[in-house]
Formats: C-alpha cells, structure tokens, sequence
C-alpha cells in the first residue's frame, strides 16, 4: 500500500502523548478547517514523512472510510509506532507512541472518529447517486412522453385524414345514386317504350297512323 497520505481539512483535538483516553473525548466532534499547526505536531508529521521516505516504516493497517484515512505504522528498527490521519490520502495529523499497544487503542478510536465523519459524505455520495439515477429516468421519460406525443400527433393527423377521406367518399357515393337512380329511370322508361313498340309490332291488327 502506498505510504503518501493527503492533508485534510478537519481538526482533532488530542495530543499525541494521550493515547486512548485523550482521543475518546474527541470522538463526538465536528470536523472544522484546520487551526495553523502546532511546532510539536508539524515536527511530528514531518518526522513521518521523513521515516516514510527513508522506508523506514512497516505499514501495519490502514482503513479508510470515505475521504478519511486512518493507518498504524510500526518503525523498522524499534518499538515506536505511529497513528496517522489523512484526508483523501493527504497526511493531516501524526500521533506518536512508544509501543504498538497504545497505538493499536489509538488507532481504533481514530478509525470509529473517522467512520462517524465520513457519514456525511457517504450520505452526499448515495444522494448524489440517487439524482443522477433520478435525473436519467426523467430524461428517459421525456423522452419517452415526447415520442408517445409525436405517435399520437401522427394517428390524431391520421385519423383526421380518414375522416375527410370517408366524408369525400359519402359524398362520391351519394353523387353516384343520384346518377344511378336518374339512369335507372331512363332505362325503365325506355324498356317500357321497348315493350309498347314491340307489342306494336307484333300487333297484326296494329296499323301505323297515316
């Protein structure tokens, strides 16, 4: 794992020479912007990086929750141990001890301070999660209802069209019957006069007018 750690933009309030004790009071606490460091932390976290490039150190545990890192490291040659806290991987607070016991208690009790600080963000994370889950549906539904709209433009021009095509149709057809009524008329009338001439002519008694 790699040993570049983050600054972070949080506060902690216990010193390094109270292990346990001095970081259970700070375990309800609201992370702030950092005050300007002190001398004994600066030289504390500077010692760190220094150890950390010099590869001086075993990397004992690290666990994150979120932005928040928290990491026991063990020094090489001896029994000095180190708690770190990072935020987005960037180093923030060291606290040194002179065994791995205390700062094995310290370490847990940093890692559950971090787990409560992260709750923020992790709730950001799932919302932020949930809107663009939310803002694709949406997009997907407009357009989805602009398609539906479009369809029902298209059967509502439909459908007008095939009205006046019916209309045009009743129209053709009633204009159709009158012709077929007129020549339905004009043929019975001209069978009638078919079959008075032809009686006529078979008439032997029937003599044309002079």
């Amino acid at each position: 794992m790699s040993h570049v750690f983050r600054r972070t933009v949080l506060t902690f309030a216990a010193a390094a020479s109270v292990a346990s004790t001095g970081l259970a009071h700070s375990q309800t606490a609201t992370p702030q912007a950092p005050a300007a460091a002190t001398a004994a932390s600066a030289g504390t976290v500077a010692e760190l990086q220094q150890l950390l490039a010099q590869k001086r150190l075993t990397e004992l545990r690290t666990t994150y929750n979120g932005d928040y890192g928290t990491s026991l490291l063990l020094v090489n040659e001896d029994t000095t141990a180190y708690v770190a806290l990072s935020y987005r991987k960037e180093l923030w607070r060291v606290y040194k001890f002179a065994s791995v016991a205390p700062a094995e208690g310290a370490y847990d009790t940093l890692a559950r301070q971090t787990r409560a600080w992260a709750e923020d963000d992790l709730r950001r994370a799932i919302t932020a999660g949930q809107k663009a889950q939310l803002e694709r549906e949406a997009q997907a539904a407009e357009q989805r209802a602009a398609s539906l709209s479009q369809e029902v433009r298209i059967m509502q021009a439909q459908r007008q069209k095939m009205l006046e095509e019916q209309q045009t149709v009743r129209q053709q057809t009633q204009a159709l019957d009158v012709e077929r009524r007129a020549y339905k008329a004009q043929v019975d009338s001209l069978q009638q006069q078919i079959r008075l001439l032809e009686k006529q002519l078979n008439d032997p008694n029937w003599t044309p007018a002079p």
